[in-house]
């Protein structure tokens, strides 16, 4: 799958700060508290250039902790570009990467230099998912409130750091080929 035109009509990292409104002071606080390790920051260097895609939108909470990190990554190489699409703006794009039938976000494409799908990532990490999974029946049963385990989630993240997000990432980045 080339995927040249999507990425390259996608928003700069550098431009994403404008569109976040109310959610800036927090997707900042996330991208202020991600540390990588000088064992990741090494081994990410020595990956091929990437270009990496995401489709989000802006109130997406799993997101506003996410996007940092990859952008974090994509500093720490230095040869790794990230472009935003919107999710609401292109449902062309988002219609091919779906999440149990559904158009969750955000959802990471990382690509290699002929703009070539290498893999996907997202909507959020396993350790989230879980979170989110735990709770599942009882949302449907009306025992919690949905937005209560999206507060666990978003606490997850705070205490989190982008830690385990990196990790899992780190650990595909090394299964798919360049």
């Amino acid at each position: 799958m080339i995927l040249q035109k999507e990425f390259e009509s996608g928003l700069v990292y550098e431009k994403y700060p404008d569109i976040l409104g109310d959610n800036l002071p927090l997707h900042q606080r996330h991208y202020n508290r991600i540390s990588i390790s000088k064992e990741y920051a090494a081994q990410i260097r020595a990956f091929k250039s990437a270009k990496i895609l995401a489709i989000t939108e802006p109130w997406c909470g799993d997101s506003i902790a996410l996007l940092p990190l990859i952008q974090r990554i994509c500093e720490c190489h230095g040869n790794w570009e990230l472009r935003i699409a919107l999710r609401d703006e292109n449902p062309d794009l988002i219609d091919r990467f779906l999440t149990r039938g559904g158009r969750a976000i955000p959802i990471f494409i990382f690509l290699n230099s002929g703009f070539e799908l290498i893999f996907h990532w997202g909507p959020r990490p396993k350790a989230a998912q879980d979170i989110f999974e735990q709770h599942r029946k009882t949302i449907e049963q009306g025992r919690i409130e949905k937005a209560a385990v999206i507060r666990k989630i978003r606490t997850f993240y705070s205490r989190d750091k982008g830690q385990t997000s990196l990790k899992e990432l780190m650990e595909l980045l090394h299964e798919h080929e360049w």
